[in-house]
C-alpha cells in the first residue's frame, strides 16, 4: 500500500553508468540531488542508491532525519527500475526488534513507580516452577531479560513442531502463544551460560519479558503500551493487534523477490515484547525526541546496565555503541518482510528512523538496512562520549 503517492523527483538523472538492476531488464535510475532542504542532498542521495539498487520493485524506505527541532521526512520508492519521491510519512510498517526498546522503557517506568526492582528473579513473578532459572547460584532478573545477558537461547526450542498451525519462517511466532511459552519454560528451558555474565542476543528474553510485564500490570501488553507511551507521546500509529482500519495503513511485507507477503495476526503470540510493534516514522520521530530530552524512565531505559566491551554497552532495550570518542544509542529490527533502525544522540539531539518494508531474508544477504542507517547516520554531529 502507497499513501498518497507524491512523485516529486522531476526529471531522474542515470547515475554515471547506471547498474543493471537484479530485478528487472532496466538501468536503475537514481534519485536526483535536490536543492530542496525537505529532500535528499547528492551525498544521502548516493548512500540510498546504494542499497536500494538491491532491493526488488515496490519496496519503499519511509526516513526521517533529525537535526535539532527540524525533522526532514523522506519516502521513497523503487517502481519500474526507478528511484522516485513519496509521501509515506504516515504509513505503518513492521519495526521488529525496536519493539525490545518499547518494552524495556516499559520496564523502566514500573521500576520508576516503584512497582518493581530490575533485579527481582523472574522465578518470583511467572505462576510456574521453571525447569532452570539459574546458573552458578545465578539467578535470571528482569534486568537480564532486558540487556540480553539471561543466558537464555535466541528462542524456544518448541517454536516449530506446531502440528495444528505448520512452522513459517516470514512469521515464525504468529500461534506461539502462552500455552507453548509456559511448556517451554517448565520442561525445557535451559540456560547457555551464567545470567548476568555476558550478551547473548534472545527474542525469547525479549518476548519473556513482555509476557512477565503483564503479569506485572495486570494489563496486556498493548494497554500497558499504550498507557506508557503512545498516549504521554501523541503516537496513534503505533501498536500491536491488527484490524481493518490498522491495516490499511499498514505497507504490505515483501519476500526478497518482492512478492507481497500476507498480513499475520500481529502480535508475534507470546513473544510480542521481542518484535510485535507497528509504527510510522512519525511516531518514531516522537519516540526518539521523547528519548533525548525525557529525564524520567525514557532515560532510565538508556542507562548502562552491562559494560560488553570498550564499544558496547547494554541498556534496557537499547544498545549504546562508542567509537573513536563518539558514541550514539540505537535498535535496529528485521522481520519477514520488514527492517528498520533508529539511531540518536542525546547531546546534540540528531537522530534517524529508517522503515522498510524490505524482507529481513534480502537483508541477510548483505544489503543491510542497518548499513543504510548508518551510512545516513555517521555525517551527522553526534558527541564525545565524556560529555554528560
Amino acid at each position: 500500500m502507497i499513501s498518497r503517492e507524491a512523485v516529486c523527483c522531476g526529471l531522474l538523472v542515470l547515475l554515471g553508468a547506471a547498474s543493471c538492476s537484479e530485478y528487472g531488464s532496466k538501468a536503475l535510475v537514481t534519485l536526483p540531488a535536490s536543492e530542496n532542504r525537505d529532500l535528499l542532498d547528492s551525498s544521502q542521495a548516493q548512500v540510498v542508491f546504494s542499497y536500494a539498487k538491491h532491493f526488488p520493485n515496490e519496496t519503499q524506505l519511509s526516513i526521517c532525519i533529525i537535526k535539532g527541532d527540524s525533522e526532514k521526512y523522506i519516502g521513497i520508492l523503487r517502481r519500474n527500475d526507478s528511484l522516485v519521491y513519496i509521501e509515506n510519512s504516515d504509513s505503518v510498517f513492521e519495526i521488529g526488534s525496536i519493539t525490545k526498546t518499547f518494552t524495556g522503557t516499559m520496564l523502566a517506568k514500573l521500576v520508576y513507580d516503584g512497582r518493581v526492582d530490575l533485579n527481582e528473579p523472574i522465578r518470583n513473578i511467572l505462576p510456574l516452577p521453571l525447569n532452570q532459572s539459574s546458573r552458578n547460584g545465578h539467578e535470571i532478573t528482569l534486568v537480564h531479560l532486558a540487556d540480553h545477558t539471561s543466558g537464555l537461547p535466541f528462542e524456544p526450542d518448541n517454536v516449530k513442531g506446531n502440528t495444528e498451525h505448520p512452522f513459517d519462517p516470514y512469521c515464525p511466532y504468529q500461534y506461539y502463544g502462552v500455552k507453548r511459552l509456559y511448556e517451554y519454560l517448565s520442561r525445557h528451558m535451559t540456560l547457555q551460560s551464567t545470567p548476568g555474565e555476558k550478551r547473548t542476543y534472545s527474542n525469547l528474553g525479549g518476548g519473556l519479558l513482555g509476557h512477565i510485564l503483564t503479569l506485572i500490570s495486570a494489563k496486556s501488553y498493548e494497554e500497558l503500551l499504550f498507557e506508557t507511551i503512545c498516549v504521554p507521546l501523541g503516537m496513534r500509529s503505533t501498536f500491536v493487534t491488527l484490524n481493518n482500519e490498522r491495516m490499511r495503513t499498514m505497507v504490505r511485507g515483501r519476500d526478497p523477490i518482492g512478492q507481497l507477503l500476507p498480513h499475520g495476526d500481529g502480535d508475534c503470540g507470546a513473544l510480542t515484547g521481542a518484535g510485535g510493534i507497528k509504527s510510522s516514522v512519525r511516531d518514531l520521530v516522537k519516540y526518539l525526541k521523547a528519548n533525548m530530552s525525557d529525564t524520567t524512565y525514557f532515560w532510565l531505559a538508556q542507562k548502562t546496565t552491562k559494560q560488553f566491551d570498550q564499544h558496547l554497552t547494554g541498556g534496557l532495550g537499547w544498545a549504546t555503541y562508542s567509537d573513536r570518542g563518539k558514541h550514539h544509542v540505537g535498535a535496529f529490527g528485521a522481520t519477514g518482510g520488514y527492517t528498520s533502525g533508529v539511531i540518536f544522540e542525546r547531546n546534540e539531539h540528531v537522530g534517524l528512523v529508517v522503515l522498510t518494508n524490505v524482507s529481513a531474508f534480502l537483508d541477510s544477504q548483505g544489503n543491510t538496512t542497518e548499513g543504510l542507517c548508518r551510512g545516513l547516520y555517521d555525517p551527522l554531529p553526534f558527541a564525545s562520549e565524556t560529555k554528560q
